[in-house]
Order: C-alpha cells, then sequence, then structure tokens
C-alpha cells in the first residue's frame, strides 16, 4: 500500500483487500467495539446488543434492531460508521499505524456435512387420500392444497400417511414431518434425518413480518382462515409462516439466521398452557433482540380447531332457510 499525494489517497493492493475482507467480524469488533460474544445456534449474538448477530463463517453479521447487514467486517465499518468504502478499508488497516494490528482470519468456509434426509416413499397414483383428509376432515382450503401438492411440499407416502416437507434456503429438502390420516390413530413421527431446525415454512410476498405456528396443520389452517375472511382465494400468499413443529424455537432461530429481513413476529401458537407460556417467553426474549413481536392465539385449542367451527357455521348458515 502506499499514499497518492497527488488525489490524497491510500492505494492499496489486490491482497491487502482481500486481507481485510477476510478479517473475523467477531475479533474486529472485540478489539475496537469492546463487544463480546457467545455462541448462539449456528452463529454468535452480542452480549451487549442482542439483535447483533454473527453468522457461523464469523464473517457476514445482521443487526435487527438497526436494520443493517453485510457479508464482512468491511460492509460493517461502510454501514455503522457511514464511511465510504475506500475509507472503510483505511480504518480496517490502519496504514497510519506504526504497528500494525493483525486481526484473526475468519475460519476457512468448509462445506457442512450435509444430514441425509430419508423421504418415505410416495404411493402410486394420486394423492387422494391426503387430500381428503386435509380438506374434508381439516377443512384446508382445496385449492391451497392442490397448490402445496404441486410444489412438492406435501404429498401422500405408501402407508397413506400425510407428509409436509421443509426445504432449506437452496431449495433442498431438509426435513420432513409424517402425520396419519386416520383420525383413530394417532401417528406423528419425522422422517428419519430431518433437520429439525430447519422446520416447514412458506414464504409468502410480505417477507418483513412471519407467523409462527405448533404444526403444519395450524399454518395452513391460518392461511384458510385469511382467505374466507378477505374473500380472495390468492390471500394466503401475501403472509409469509412457519410451524416450530412443537413449542421449541430452534426452527425460529434458524429462519430469523437464514431470512434476517424479518422484522415483525407474530405468534400464534396454541391456546393452552404450553402454547401460552412459550407465546410469552417468547414475546420477550425477540423482542428484547430488536424484534416487533404481537400474538394472535387461537379462539379454541388450535387453529384448526377454530377453522373447524368457521366452516361449521358458514355451512349452517348456508343451509338455514330464508325468511
Amino acid at each position: 500500500m502506499y499514499f497518492y499525494k497527488k488525489k490524497q489517497m491510500w492505494i492499496f493492493t489486490d491482497e491487502e483487500k482481500d486481507s481485510a475482507h477476510s478479517i473475523s467480524t467477531i475479533d474486529y469488533l472485540q478489539r475496537n467495539y469492546g463487544l463480546t460474544f457467545k455462541q448462539d445456534g449456528r452463529g454468535y449474538r452480542c452480549r451487549e446488543h442482542n439483535s447483533l448477530f454473527v453468522h457461523a463463517d464469523q464473517k457476514a453479521w445482521y443487526w435487527n434492531s438497526r436494520g443493517i447487514g453485510g457479508g464482512d467486517v468491511i460492509e460493517f465499518v461502510i454501514k455503522y460508521e457511514n464511511k465510504s468504502y475506500a475509507d472503510a478499508l483505511v480504518q480496517v488497516i490502519n496504514p497510519m499505524q506504526e504497528d500494525t494490528v493483525s486481526y484473526i482470519k475468519a475460519p476457512e468456509r468448509t462445506e457442512p456435512q450435509e444430514r441425509e434426509l430419508l423421504l418415505p416413499p410416495k404411493t402410486k397414483g394420486q394423492f387422494k387420500r391426503v387430500f381428503a383428509y386435509l380438506t374434508k376432515t381439516r377443512c384446508i382450503d382445496p385449492k391451497i392444497v392442490d397448490c402445496l401438492m404441486h410444489k412438492k411440499f406435501i404429498y401422500e407416502d405408501a402407508r397413506g400417511n400425510c407428509v409436509f416437507v421443509g426445504y432449506n434456503k437452496t431449495g433442498l429438502p431438509a426435513y420432513a414431518a409424517m402425520r396419519s390420516t386416520n383420525t383413530n390413530h394417532r401417528f406423528r413421527r419425522d422422517a428419519a434425518g430431518s433437520d429439525k431446525a430447519n422446520g416447514f415454512y412458506l414464504k409468502g410476498f410480505n417477507k418483513q413480518k412471519l407467523y409462527v405456528f405448533e404444526s403444519p396443520i395450524d399454518l395452513l389452517s391460518h392461511a384458510t382462515l385469511k382467505n374466507l375472511e378477505s374473500g380472495n382465494s390468492r390471500e394466503w400468499l401475501d403472509s409469509t409462516r412457519l410451524s416450530l413443529a412443537g413449542v421449541s424455537d430452534n426452527a425460529l432461530k434458524h429462519f430469523l439466521n437464514e431470512y434476517p429481513e424479518v422484522e415483525e413476529i407474530c405468534f400464534c401458537l396454541d391456546n393452552d398452557a404450553a402454547g401460552i407460556k412459550a407465546t410469552e417467553k417468547y414475546m420477550a426474549k425477540y423482542a428484547d433482540w430488536g424484534f416487533k413481536v404481537s400474538s394472535e392465539p387461537p379462539t379454541h385449542k388450535d387453529y384448526n380447531e377454530d377453522l373447524q367451527a368457521a366452516v361449521k357455521n358458514f355451512n349452517m348458515a348456508a343451509t338455514a332457510p330464508k325468511r
């Protein structure tokens, strides 16, 4: 590097630029801002600012409460200090310093060892049993079910079970939940190799607000109710929804790390002791992390019971004799 007097600027080589971009964001923020970090899931969360998160590669970061994020420490300085790229590079490399600081480099990215998801084999022919179960027994909008079957989010396995498939950010299946279509036989199991942190989710046009449910059935029931309330068969496509597969927030943390554009979380967990307790806990937790939080608990035990009641009332009103 050298100082170009005519233009009063520092000139850096490509190697120096590459070196600056490879610096560990965690190491830089610890040394220059006095911040500390703790491991959280697949990344690192700042102790002083809960909504500041550094990804597992120790380079990419997102500060939710400020609505900023980037791929490395140079972008942090640009956005946090409001500097130009050249000024950020000067600050990080600091050529005026007599003893140049040697920052730790971010670890070399290695390909994660993929868990082999063993999806149960599909039944031959059409998924009539699952379609009837979801639309007749569970009252979910047939157009929603048909669309998700076409997109391979839902299918029927060789034993007649309903399979909900959760895809990762690259579009590959990472999770699958199997549910019995026989109402007299309770069967709930995740497919072998499922990454439960990935979960079952559907991204809508609105990616800033996320609705959170305990199960895929409740997720689809909420989508159906939005269609019924609006009278628009495509209303469900507007919202982004995530199923936790229970009340653990592992899938939520993973989703927020993968999709940092989320700003608001609406908890729609079951209206029972476990769901109410989890909602209160997570609303406090994620508000502290800088998210706008709200809750829309179902009137009955869960959203599918709400949907079945709504459909029953609608059918009764439709068949009632006119005066």
